[in-house]
């Protein structure tokens, strides 16, 4: 007994060690990893913020979770995981107390200071969230047009309004508690009494979907956003429509006042808009605007704004400067208090040592440590968008294909960028005042040649170009798809070109001649993706839907078979470098398959939106993935899909618990 008795003092120091070497060493980023991947890079894209009443937290949203900050600090206080599906919208409580997060098919009640999950409420469908002035009530929007009143004490339902004939995209309650405004796909606004749960107002005018609606602090005004791409106002007593503010150019999705209502902000894919009244004047215009964020919210005083950009970072600033600012530029010039939250990446490539990832995006063309995770820099040149990216056989160029309409070239250490010769291009146009630029081509895929000479991409004009990599000279042409092509593939011999189109075929072409050699056809959609086999017999061809996935016979053109079992958007396709796995991204799972019979062997589940990239380490034990979601992912391939079941079940067990039931074992083995 007494030996019993040491053990177990020596099991309590152990764990109390532990757990504070645990406590300190935690690295939030690196929470809840999915079962067979062992990194995750990034906090995933934010999908909303918000502040506390109170001004001490800033809560973001984002596939992973929901992150909790301290607003003053920027330290990272919290992550609320647990969602099945991305977080889409959080609430707090009045009180700051509480932290309402909402999935697609779940609202969770968290406690805002120690990230505790209370209780949760099931939902069907949900697409927006608010909850009212009071406190006590909380308002989901459904995927079927109905809108649901929730208790927030008792989380039972007490209503539920019917009208909309569509996703109900955004909800508010006016200030005084009395009614509820409500925005949907249908093109309507309504407005609901909150007691009777009657709809009393029904608003039309906006040409598309409606995606977002708010009342001013005197509740006198509801402003809205359409994909109309126009922010509407409407007195909230009588319906009237009062002004339509036009200048956004893309996507128009979200509508707040400034907490003393003298500003009104608008976010779309060209930026966040400032709207304010001239002196003396009543109609509202544009004051400032920032482009190349996704996200804004302000202090409850109104004396802050947090604002999300396309970068990963988060930037807190005084709102007075921030709504007459006029420099999309200025914003980003200052320090972000938080950072890591990308918005997305659009392609990925592994360099040939495996050592490091470079990702395409929005921000452009970034490279990372495979081992730690960090990122190492980021090259400039470009304009726009990287849409295709691609790292030399000998790994000292990273290539960069974008919807500037032009191809790019860097060196990877000395970051020197060099633009690839345009001939008889047609320019594009000048920026419009939005900042968004218009562009009458642009770059979607980008490859070098195995013996690194070459580089081809492909634009939007139907055709592919061939460079040569060190000179940059244009040195030929292959025309003869009628539609976009979306994905180039060079054989491992470097003779043939593939490409895969809108028009739904595929094309090969011999490189070295620029001859059209055969055209595949059986696709029932357009061609997204497409890859060689190792041994350049086989070519592999994705689609966006349709018979989603295709083998090809290279030397005759001839169809090999399917992999059939899961349909979808097939964005990337990739060969492990031995030949015997072909991996496939499907919606937003990674899929490996066995080469040779086509038989599914193993499922990636992790990301929580559209996969849009994969690719093999050349060691083959390595995957990499990005998605929609904002997240990269590295899966071990090294022992899948033959992982015995126990090793399964021990990883799912936390060190924790393995170490909790060693020492149980071995205190009760002592007489």
């Amino acid at each position: 007994m007494k030996n019993k008795f040491h053990c177990f003092l020596i099991f309590c120091v152990t764990m109390s060690f532990l757990l504070t070497k645990y406590a300190l060493a935690h690295d939030a980023s690196q929470s809840n990893l999915p079962e067979d991947a062992i990194r995750r890079f990034g906090k995933g894209r934010i999908t909303q913020m918000k502040y506390s009443p109170d001004g001490n937290f800033l809560a973001i949203a984002t596939p992973i979770g929901v992150w909790v900050y301290d607003s003053q600090t920027g330290e990272e206080l919290n992550l609320l995981t647990g969602d099945a599906t991305a977080v889409k919208h959080i609430v707090f409580s009045t009180d700051s107390k509480t932290i309402f997060s909402s999935s697609w098919d779940e609202v969770r009640l968290w406690d805002a200071a120690t990230g505790y999950l209370k209780a949760s409420i099931k939902v069907n469908a949900v697409r927006s969230l608010a909850i009212s002035p009071d406190g006590t009530t909380i308002a989901t929007g459904s995927n079927n047009g109905s809108v649901d009143l929730w208790n927030v004490t008792t989380r039972q339902l007490i209503g539920q309004y019917i009208g909309h004939t569509s996703i109900v995209s955004s909800i508010a309650f006016s200030p005084d508690n009395t009614i509820i405004a409500t925005a949907s796909e249908d093109k309507t606004i309504r407005i609901w009494d909150i007691h009777t749960g009657q709809s009393i107002m029904v608003l039309t005018g906006h040409e598309e979907w409606v995606t977002s609606v708010t009342f001013s602090p005197d509740g006198l005004t509801i402003a809205s956003t359409s994909l109309d791409d126009t922010i509407r106002l409407w007195s909230a007593a009588t319906g009237e429509h009062k002004q339509t503010l036009k200048g956004h150019k893309h996507y128009v999705n979200t509508v707040k006042y400034s907490p003393n209502g003298k500003t009104i902000v608008s976010k779309g894919w060209d930026g966040i808009f400032f709207w304010g009244r001239d002196r003396n004047s009543t109609t509202f215009s544009i004051k400032g605007k920032i482009t190349k964020c996704n996200s804004f919210t302000y202090s409850a005083d109104g004396n802050t704004i947090a604002i999300g950009g396309y970068n990963g970072s988060v930037y807190q600033c005084e709102s007075s400067i921030a709504e007459s600012n006029h420099n999309p530029v200025l914003l980003f010039n200052k320090t972000p208090l938080l950072s890591g939250h990308h918005r997305f990446a659009h392609c990925i490539t592994l360099s040939p040592d495996g050592a490091r990832i470079a990702t395409g995006s929005h921000d452009g063309v970034r490279l990372w440590d495979v081992t730690s995770g960090e990122f190492i820099q980021s090259y400039e040149g470009h304009t726009d968008s990287i849409h295709g990216v691609a790292f030399s056989p000998d790994g000292t160029k990273i290539a960069g294909g974008s919807w500037d309409g032009r191809t790019h070239s860097w060196s990877i250490d000395s970051r020197i960028h060099s633009e690839l010769e345009r001939k008889n291009d047609s320019q594009p146009s000048s920026a419009d005042n939005s900042g968004y630029i218009y562009r009458t081509d642009y770059v979607t895929s980008v490859v070098f040649s195995p013996d690194g000479k070459t580089i081809a991409s492909s634009i939007n004009e139907n055709e592919i170009r061939l460079w040569n990599a060190l000179s940059g000279k244009l040195i030929r042409k292959f025309e003869g798809h009628s539609d976009i092509i979306y994905s180039l593939a060079i054989s491992p011999d470097g003779n043939t070109i593939a490409s895969g189109s809108k028009d739904k075929s595929v094309r090969l072409w011999d490189l070295n001649t620029g001859e059209h050699k055969s055209t595949l056809l059986g696709h029932t959609a357009m061609v997204c993706s497409v890859a060689f086999s190792p041994d350049g017999k086989t070519l592999v061809s994705g689609t966006w839907y349709g018979e989603t996935v295709r083998l090809w016979n290279v030397n005759t053109g001839k169809i090999r078979g399917h992999l059939k079992g899961f349909r979808g958007v097939v964005l990337s396709i990739d060969y492990s470098p031995d030949g015997d796995t072909i991996v496939t991204s499907i919606n937003r799972n990674i899929y490996l398959w066995d080469a040779k019979t086509g038989q599914h062997k193993h499922t990636l589940e992790g990301h929580t939106d559209r996969v849009e990239s994969i690719v093999c380490s050349p060691d083959g034990r390595i995957l990499s993935s990005i998605g929609s979601d904002g997240i990269m992912f590295l899966w071990d391939l090294s022992r899948m899909p033959e992982w015995d079941k126990n090793i399964k079940m021990i990883r799912q067990r936390s060190i924790f618990e393995l170490l909790i039931q060693l020492v149980v074992n071995i205190i009760f083995r002592i007489d």
